[in-house]
């Protein structure tokens, strides 16, 4: 029976190991940074086409199952998927016209204080451990992933292993 006097941090921490090895497998965690347009947001037209908004999709604990984080400028969304194992969630993305970078999430990150308004930009930073200050924009983003260690190399990403 579990002692009911367990640290509630040890509890966190537990889980976050849990799911941060992915699988008994140690199967890697790999995150689909997907950049999108926001022709809705007028303020946003001064930021550059494709580029003006930002949302990960991160590779869940079961084969096909994909949990979208969406910072929103009202709201921060969060929804679990289930798809077929098969689902390829870059090219659904690409054919919408999206631009897609996929990374892996980083296992160690520094302990840091980052600073930065809240925006889409600054909620992945924060989820892939990126404290650089001049990323402030999607594009500015999406320039500092391809140019960066983060981006895994389209010859080493083979799909059927991240839903495997």
């Amino acid at each position: 029976m579990r002692d009911m006097m367990s640290d509630p941090q040890t509890d966190i921490d537990a889980l976050a190991d849990q799911w941060g090895a992915q699988s008994s497998s140690g199967r890697e965690i790999s995150v689909l940074v997907v950049f999108a347009d926001a022709p809705e947001k007028p303020l946003l037209r001064l930021l550059k086409p494709g580029f003006r908004h930002c949302f990960v999709l991160v590779s869940g604990v079961r084969a096909g199952e994909w949990i979208c984080l969406d910072p929103q400028s009202h709201r921060l969304r969060l929804e679990s998927w289930c798809y077929s194992p098969i689902f390829d969630p870059e090219a659904y993305y690409r054919a919408l016209g999206h631009h897609c970078v996929w990374v892996s999430y980083p296992r160690d990150v520094t302990r840091q204080v980052r600073f930065g308004p809240i925006s889409c930009v600054e909620i992945i930073k924060r989820l892939l451990g990126i404290s650089a200050f001049s990323v402030i924009t999607p594009w500015q983003l999406y320039r500092h992933l391809t140019a960066a260690e983060h981006a895994i190399e389209i010859g080493d990403v083979y799909f059927s292993e991240k839903c495997s």
